[in-house]
């Protein structure tokens, strides 16, 4: 009995756990990891299931430090958007994202690193 009892609170516990490296996104504009030739306009990141756009957000920082984004929405799409304000400078780049996606109450985060190369040496 004891061996049963062990047994389901291990299970039970396992499954409160989750996957630790599992996220909902899926997918980026600018794609992760790329060398941009040309600024991108848009920041465009899709997830698994439509996101909460009211409980989500994104941000992007870069060699000049934070830039000024606006009207975060989605295309319904499971994806959100939102429209870069200023030119980038070349230069590393990162969008850090926080979403509510889908039915799922849990609030996730990440970030989507990419690079911007216009000059041409």
């Amino acid at each position: 009995m004891h061996r049963f009892l062990l047994a389901v609170v291990s299970a039970l516990l396992a499954a409160c756990a989750g996957e630790p490296d599992y996220t909902p996104l899926v997918n980026s504009e600018p794609a992760a990891d790329s060398i941009q030739t040309r600024m991108p306009r848009t920041l465009r990141l899709y997830y698994d299931a439509l996101p909460n756009v009211e409980q989500s957000s994104l941000s992007l920082t870069g060699p000049a430090g934070e830039h000024a984004l606006r009207g975060l929405h989605t295309m319904a799409a499971d994806d959100l958007m939102i429209e870069i304000m200023e030119p980038l400078a070349d230069g590393d780049y990162t969008v850090h994202w926080t979403a509510i996606v889908g039915d799922d109450p849990i609030e996730y985060s990440g970030e989507v690193k990419f690079s911007l190369q216009t000059e041409r040496e």
